[in-house]
């Protein structure tokens, strides 16, 4: 399977460039990202609390610990689902 050698991989960034530094809930709350894009990073800043992700609102697709960042390819996603599990801390999402 893996005897074909390396194959080359783009990533290409989705119709906008979406940055926000946000303060976490303990509920999920969307944050819209104003058009489709490609990839996702999330940056947990906080020094104790555990961030979710979820794109319905309820399905968690990541957590994150507390001071842990995570890039997804999220193809043509518009917004993401962002709690903290006390909520009150920082996270950080970069979308291209």
């Amino acid at each position: 399977m893996f005897d074909g050698g390396s194959k080359a991989i783009r990533v290409v960034g989705g119709k906008i460039n979406f940055y926000e530094d946000y303060t976490t809930t303990n509920l999920y709350v969307e944050r819209v990202f104003g058009g489709t894009i490609s990839s996702l990073t999330i940056s947990n800043d906080s020094s104790s609390d555990t961030v979710s992700a979820s794109f319905d609102g309820a399905t968690v697709e990541a957590e994150l610990q507390a001071g842990e960042a995570l890039t997804l390819n999220v193809a043509g996603q518009t917004s993401i689902y962002i709690k903290g599990a006390t909520g009150g801390d920082q996270a950080r999402l970069w979308g291209w």
